[in-house]
Order: structure tokens, then C-alpha cells, then sequence
């Protein structure tokens, strides 16, 4: 089709307002142009346009992207050009239409399909680790109550930038701060901004807009909020016939989050959290999961006695990203109860813009070669913070980390569960299965990290496909905070359990002579122990000696083998606020405690 020289000045006329570079969406073949998900820069004397053809074989699609205003003529700021071959946008088939506009994304509608909504969220870049904000060339439509992000991190040396949507509560808190300010690592870009593509760089001032072909509803003005201490812990009593297990007996509940009636946690404020829920059961094999709004998000604790008088215990972890109103909860599987358990949960940071925090699980049937776990499935990770080439962790900056660990084996199959820093072992317990039978085992405790130190999880035969086998971990914000984790080194009977090597205690809280810890600074804590025993009952309990002199008994954890070349390993966590002078031990109830494959570990969450 030929142009007259009036049209083509008319069209000249329209790159006046495109000299800033337009940006058009640019897809080959889409049921609607709006569902285009990639955008592109026009050159000078390009103008947005939308194609609608009818392929070779019947089927019609749209081609959408920047194509040369000599191409259109002008009808009413659109142009329209009937059906003809066109081979240099590479269209195998008929153009039915063709339609060119002036206006970022204004490409989004034409040819007889209907454009952005005028209610809705903001378009968004979204894309992980660039080099650049501006390398970004993918969007994505968000919720109304969502807000566009860029976020930058550094690996080996070299900055990256991730830009996405991110919910608009998580944003306002970032008000709080200055912007541009990553408290206590360093200087690193994090922002929010609201309107069309405004998260292409990191100078909120320089951010770009979509004009006014876009209409938001959401607010303007970042409003500040107060951050708030989410934590709780509850111990089990009932099952609800749907098979929810409802942990009634409340001992923590900062926030109000959890019902004891209902056995669920609901999210009082947007962030990162991390979960530990743990069973026990005797003569019957009992399976349960976490589930997220009802869902299951892939961990589980199983377990399964190897006889009808024989107790066995299963503890797991989780770390989950919630949005305020989040329901959380532990469901069973199985048609047995268990017999005890424990539901706890704390938030991991006020604001989780900044949190290295993540869950990554084994998810294959088929046996692994290594010594080294290889966690190949993301149960969540909050800034790609696990190497699944690898299956390890890189620790960004020096500091205090929460690593669990947790690992199944079947069929007689036998293993160290290792957590390993820089290739040594650094914590180890040992499950131990039988035929017909499966075992579980499991370790939470608090390292201290040096920049670029590598983590990992060892061990040989785990299984991976029951969301038993996982690694977790976050960073502590607070480098300072009272903490300590300490290893048994040899067997003992004694009432008192005294872990004997220290390799963390930040505050010197902790006494290896006698086992215990005595708070200095008030506040909420989270203690976890975990207790091998061979061939025998096994019950330990935390003890808390209060400084007014009362003693509390805060939780027990069973294991048990028959025989006595084979090994049970059991995890408690439990979460209480302590004032100065309260003393933390952990007793032994009933049995003897392996040294080699216990541990005790604490530190203050708030």
C-alpha cells in the first residue's frame, strides 16, 4: 500500500512526542495484544503498532512491537491498513489489520481488541538478577494492592538487580527508612514506586511513567506502619475431623496471630516467617504437612514406630513469605493422630524487603551419588539466595545464621545428616531406618558466618519426594543479639545435659560446664535441642528455672529403639519470653543422650 506525502507528514508529526524513547510492547504471536508481556525501545521515526493476521492454517493472532511510521497512514490517531501480504514482520500469513499509535504501551489494544483495563494495578518490569534495572524487557500486570520494586544484591563481587511487583503494605513500611539504605550491610538500591514501568532505575526521582493512557487506582503517598513482633508456639491436644491438628495449649502468641480454637496462624502483617512444627506418636505411623491458605507448600513431618509399643518423633521447618491474613496451618495425611506436638512461628525480620531467608527441598525418587544433598526444588527463597547449581548457600555478608536441616531415610538405610561450612562438619545427627520402615531426623541452630562461607547439607541415601529432606535459613538482622549453639561431644546419663563444645555464644549466655543458658537481656527466645539415643527410651525435656524461683517444664521430645546398634533422633523448638536471670537447660527425662549427634542451640528473636 502506498502512502500519500500528507499522511506521511501527519505521521512524522506524532514522533515529536516520541523523542523519549517509546516503548511499545513487542510479542509475535498473541490471542490479544494486551497479554504481551515483553516490551521494546523505538528507534527515531518509530511509532507503536498492532497487526492482527490470519496464519497459514487458520488459526488468527497478533503481532505487536515499533514499526516505522512511514508504514501507517493517519485515520482518527489510528491508522488501518487491509489485508495484504507483509513479509518484513515475519508474519506467515494474512494481515487482516493493521493499527499504529503514539504513547508508551499504547499497543496494548487496536485491530478490534480491547486494551488495559482503566481499574487495575500497575505494570511492572519484572526480571531477576540483571546487570542493569534497565536491561529489564519483560512486565507483568499486578494486583491493586501491589506496588513495583527494584532491589539490588551483589554476588562474587558483581551487582545485580531484580525488579517485580511487591505488595503494597511490604512497601509502605520502606518509608521507615531513607531511601537507597539497606540497614546494617551496606548501601544497596531498594525501592517502590507506583505508576506504569516506574521501576527501571533507582532514583525515585528519575523513575519513568506510563502518561496518561493509564489509570491506577492505588495510593500515591507510601504510608508508614509500624512494624510489629509476630511469634508463637502451642502444643497439640486435638485433631479437627477434616484433618486439620488444632495445637490448643498456647504458651507465646505475640501478635495475635495464632487461634488455639482453630489450630491456625493468620498473618497480622506482611513479611517473612519461619515455621517449626513437630509430632510424636506411638505404635502408629502418622503423616502431616504445612499448608499455606490451605495448600500444602512441600514440607512434611512423618512418623512411622517400628513397632505397636515403640515411641518415634518428626520435626520440620519452613520458611514462607506471607501477605497480611495468611493462613497457615498443620494438617495430617494419615487416618492416626499423634500422639503430642508442637506448632511454632516467628517473624523473621520487620521488614523482609532485605531478608536472606529460604526453604529448598530434595524432590527426585531416584538415588544421588554425592555425600552432598542435592536440594534441587525452591520451596521459597526470598532473594535467590540458594545456588540449586550447586546445592549450597553462599553467606553475603558476615554474620549470625539460622540453617535447619532435615532429612529422611527408608528401607534400612542409614546416614550422618551433616551440616556442613566450607566442606567441615559443623553440626550432625543420625537417622536410622528399618526394613519397612522409614526415619526421620532433624537440626535447627544458629552459625556464625563469615562473607562468601559456604553451607551445605551431607548426607547419603535421603529421600526425596515426601517434603522430608529440607534445608532452610535466614540471616539475623541483628549481629549482636544473645545467641549460642553448643555440641555434645560425649554420651551421657546425666539429668542435666551440659553440651560441652561452644561454637556460638555471642553474649556468653551459655555455661559449657553446666549446661545452661541464664538470660541477661529480656526478651523472646527461641531455644531448639535435639537428642540422639541407641537402642533405648529417649525423653528430654527444656527446663526453665524462672528468677522468681518457679520451675517450668516448657516441652518433652520422645524417641525410641529396641535394639542396640541402631539409633532415633528427636527435635524440640520452643518459643517463651524469658526476663534476666531465668536459667534454660535441657533435662534427660528418660535414657542416655549420644554425644557426636546432639546439640542445643538459642537466640533472641525480639
Amino acid at each position: 500500500m502506498e502512502f500519500s506525502r500528507s499522511a506521511v507528514l501527519v505521521a512524522l508529526s506524532l514522533l515529536s512526542v516520541t523523542d523519549a524513547a517509546l516503548r511499545c510492547l513487542r510479542c509475535s504471536d498473541t490471542f490479544e495484544p494486551r497479554l504481551c508481556n515483553r516490551i521494546e525501545t523505538c528507534n527515531k521515526g518509530e511509532v507503536c503498532g498492532v497487526r492482527l493476521y490470519r496464519a497459514d492454517n487458520g488459526d488468527t493472532g497478533f503481532w505487536t512491537g515499533c514499526m516505522s511510521s512511514l508504514d501507517c497512514t493517519k485515520t482518527a490517531n489510528r491508522t488501518v491498513v487491509h489485508a495484504k501480504r507483509d513479509a518484513s514482520s515475519h508474519i506467515a500469513g494474512v494481515v487482516l489489520c493493521t493499527e499504529c499509535c503514539v504513547g508508551d504501551l499504547c499497543n496494548s489494544e487496536g485491530c478490534g481488541a480491547a486494551g488495559y483495563p482503566t481499574t487495575r494495578g500497575p505494570l511492572c518490569y519484572d526480571c531477576r538478577d540483571v546487570h542493569a534495572p534497565g536491561d529489564c524487557h519483560k512486565i507483568v500486570p499486578c494486583s491493586s494492592n501491589e506496588k513495583c520494586l527494584v532491589e539490588e544484591r551483589t554476588v562474587f563481587g558483581q551487582r545485580y538487580f531484580t525488579s517485580r511487583c511487591e505488595h503494597g503494605q511490604t512497601c509502605d513500611s520502606l518509608a521507615i527508612y531513607p531511601f537507597g539504605r539497606r540497614r546494617a550491610i551496606g548501601d544497596k538500591c531498594h525501592h517502590c514506586c507506583h505508576g506504569d514501568l516506574c521501576n527501571n532505575n533507582c532514583n525515585p526521582a528519575n523513575a519513568a511513567t506510563v502518561g496518561p493512557t493509564s489509570v491506577m487506582t492505588t495510593s500515591t503517598t507510601p504510608v508508614p506502619v509500624t512494624t510489629m513482633n509476630v511469634a508463637f508456639f502451642a502444643q497439640f491436644t486435638t485433631v479437627l475431623s477434616g484433618g486439620r491438628i488444632v495445637f490448643n495449649n498456647m504458651t507465646v502468641n505475640l501478635g495475635n496471630g495464632y487461634n488455639p480454637g482453630t489450630g491456625v496462624f493468620r498473618s497480622p502483617q506482611s513479611g517473612l516467617y519461619m515455621f517449626a512444627f513437630g509430632i510424636s506418636s506411638h505404635g502408629n505411623s502418622v503423616q502431616t504437612y504445612l499448608t499455606k491458605n490451605g495448600r500444602a507448600v512441600g514440607v512434611s513431618a512423618i512418623t512411622d514406630p517400628k513397632g505397636i509399643t515403640v515411641d518415634d518423633s518428626s520435626t520440620s521447618f519452613a520458611v514462607l513469605r506471607l501477605d497480611r491474613d495468611d493462613e497457615i496451618s498443620v494438617n495430617r495425611y494419615s487416618a492416626q493422630d499423634p500422639n503430642s506436638g508442637f506448632f511454632a512461628g516467628w517473624k523473621i525480620s520487620p521488614l523482609d524487603i532485605d531478608a536472606v531467608a529460604f526453604t529448598v527441598a530434595l524432590n527426585q525418587s531416584s538415588s544421588y551419588s554425592s555425600n552432598d544433598i542435592p536440594f534441587n526444588s525452591v520451596v521459597y527463597d526470598n532473594r535467590g539466595s540458594f545456588q540449586i547449581y550447586n546445592s549450597s548457600f553462599t553467606a553475603p555478608f558476615t554474620g549470625l545464621y539460622v540453617v535447619g536441616l532435615t532429612g529422611e531415610q527408608t528401607g534400612s538405610s542409614y546416614d550422618d545428616l551433616q551440616t556442613k561450612i566450607n566442606g567441615a562438619q559443623k553440626l550432625n545427627t543420625f537417622p536410622d531406618s528399618e526394613s519397612g520402615h522409614s526415619d526421620s531426623a532433624a537440626t535447627l541452630a544458629v552459625f556464625s558466618l563469615n562473607a562468601r562461607d559456604n553451607v551445605k547439607g551431607a548426607g547419603r541415601k535421603y529421600v526425596g519426594y515426601r517434603g522430608t529432606t529440607t534445608l532452610s535459613a535466614y540471616a539475623i538482622s541483628n549481629r549482636t543479639t544473645p545467641a549460642f549453639t553448643a555440641l555434645l561431644t560425649s554420651d551421657t546419663s546425666s539429668t542435666y545435659i551440659r553440651f560441652d563444645d561452644v561454637i556460638v555464644n555471642t553474649n556468653g549466655d551459655y555455661d559449657r560446664l553446666t549446661g545452661a543458658f541464664t538470660c541477661k537481656v529480656p526478651g523472646t527466645y527461641l531455644f531448639t535441642w535435639t537428642a540422639e539415643t541407641n537402642g533405648a527410651e529417649s525423653r528430654t525435656r527444656l527446663v526453665i528455672q524462672r528468677s522468681s524461683g518457679s520451675l517450668f517444664n516448657a516441652l518433652d521430645i520422645v524417641g525410641e529403639e529396641t535394639k542396640g546398634d541402631e539409633y532415633d533422633s528427636s527435635t524440640g523448638v520452643f518459643i517463651d519470653k524469658l526476663y534476666a536471670g531465668d536459667i534454660v537447660k535441657v533435662m534427660n527425662v528418660v535414657g542416655q543422650i549420644e554425644g557426636g549427634y546432639s546439640s542445643f542451640s538459642g537466640w533472641m528473636l525480639f
